[in-house]
């Protein structure tokens, strides 16, 4: 079965795991908290594989276009490959550098690398592959839902490889605590799909998410520009359960995470940002790695040295 068939055929999947209508229309708006919208609505159009790394079980594939430095570095949420990305790719890759990736288990990656599914995991392998790729730091990280939590975690393990950080209506660290605190019942169903509909890597990612969280507080955050960018629509039972509330709570607390001077509501917008508005996300791109050339650039007295007579310093 095609990766096409397979979203196509979601629904159907979820409308058994939970049988009566009502629950099924409350797990489909679950769904956006970590991106399986993916699963229900097909996907963008495919990305050129430019180049694969082969581990356990086959190949991490990854699409590498474009040119320049730093390199921009897409992740994707939960259930998702490269292909959301696509208009905000084609936008980027004549100016810029841009890597997109399948991770294992989704699109063309067929990979089973034991790595774990955690966020430190997954930012490990990330790294790993963009060494194995030749693609040099720094990279301006890009993260949309849970591919936001993967990107905070990379940006904690490698502070001094990170020129940037563009967060896409992402997963905070503490969203799935809150959400087993203030809307339980949300957060019960959840947990049951994750056990009876997702499916290998999925289900692993999704049941690993706070693993290894607790131990990034302590590492240093980098000094970059920021953008943090959240949705503004949201579904009828997601306004009615106090999940929409919940998490506008939690959307200032990223700025103590990463950085950046305020939390940029996207009118108009749902969940997948880099669809319903590609331009205001590559805007946000472009300014972010704008900001980071201009602080790599030397400075002028850099750039012509000491002028003569001036004393060595002690």
């Amino acid at each position: 079965m095609s990766g096409v068939e397979r979203r196509l055929r979601a629904p159907m999947s979820l409308a058994r795991a939970f049988q009566v209508p009502s629950a099924f229309s409350a797990v489909l708006a679950l769904c956006a908290v970590l991106a399986v919208p993916a699963l229900l609505t097909g996907c963008a159009s495919p990305m050129p594989n430019t180049g694969n790394q082969r581990v356990t079980g086959g190949p991490i594939v990854f699409t590498k276009v474009g040119h320049g430095e730093p390199t921009i570095v897409l992740q994707s949420g939960l259930g998702d490959g490269r292909d959301p990305w696509a208009k905000v790719l084609n936008e980027l890759r004549t100016d810029h550098s841009v890597f997109a990736y399948d991770r294992p288990g989704y699109g063309d990656s067929t990979a089973t690398p034991p790595v774990p599914r955690n966020p430190c995991g997954i930012a490990t392998e990330l790294h790993g592959l963009l060494q194995s790729a030749g693609i040099k730091p720094p990279y301006v990280l890009v993260g949309h839902s849970i591919g936001g939590l993967y990107q905070y975690a990379f940006s904690r393990l490698y502070p001094d490889e990170v020129a940037g950080i563009v967060l896409v209506d992402a997963t905070h660290p503490l969203h799935l605590r809150r959400m087993q605190v203030e809307v339980p019942v949300m957060a019960n169903m959840l947990d049951n799909m994750s056990r009876r509909v997702f499916r290998g890597m999925m289900q692993a990612e999704f049941l690993q998410q706070q693993d290894c969280i607790d131990t990034l507080w302590q590492k240093p955050r980098p000094s970059v520009p920021v953008r943090v960018l959240t949705r503004t629509i949201y579904s009828p039972t997601e306004m009615a359960s106090g999940f929409e509330t919940m998490v506008h709570n939690l959307e200032p607390n990223w700025l103590p995470l990463v950085g950046g001077r305020e939390v940029q509501p996207v009118e108009g917008s749902g969940h997948y940002i880099q669809r319903d508005k590609p331009e205001v996300v590559v805007k946000a791109i472009e300014e972010v790695v704008r900001e980071a050339r201009e602080r790599a650039r030397p400075s002028p007295e850099t750039a012509l040295g000491s002028p003569p007579g001036t004393p060595p310093a002690r």
